[in-house]
Formats: structure tokens, sequence, C-alpha cells
């Protein structure tokens, strides 16, 4: 895996090129901490409240919906 990196606005935003099965891995991981991951203890085993990852699941199948077609 060969992920590309850049920085926008100072670094605050990266940007990452992916792979689909890169973009997959990550959407599934998000999606299984979300689920295997009890409410009180999600920030502190992974530095952001549930409400953040849930925003970030949502984005990403948003962005995975928009892909075109494998080929």
């Amino acid at each position: 895996m060969d992920i590309e990196v850049g920085w926008v606005d100072n670094a605050e935003r990266v940007l990452l090129g992916l792979t689909r099965e890169e973009l997959y891995l990550i959407a599934g991981s998000v999606n299984e901490a979300i689920e295997a991951v009890e409410d009180w203890e999600f920030s502190t085993r992974l530095g952001v409240e549930k409400k953040a990852a849930r925003k970030l699941r949502a984005d990403l199948r948003a962005a995975i919906q928009e892909l075109p077609p494998p080929g």
C-alpha cells in the first residue's frame, strides 16, 4: 500500500490518495470501532468522541457511494 499524502490549510486538513481497497478498509475499521467500543470508553481508547466517528463513517460512506464503478 502506497498512500499519497498532501496537506491543506497549514496541515489542518490532510489529503490522502487511497486505492478503493484502502478506502474500504478504513471505512470498515471506523465502523468496527463504533460498533465494538462502548460509548463510555470510546474517547479514551480512540482519542475522539463517538459522534465524530459517526460523522466520519457517514462521510466515508458518501465517498464510497460516489466512486465510479470498478473496472
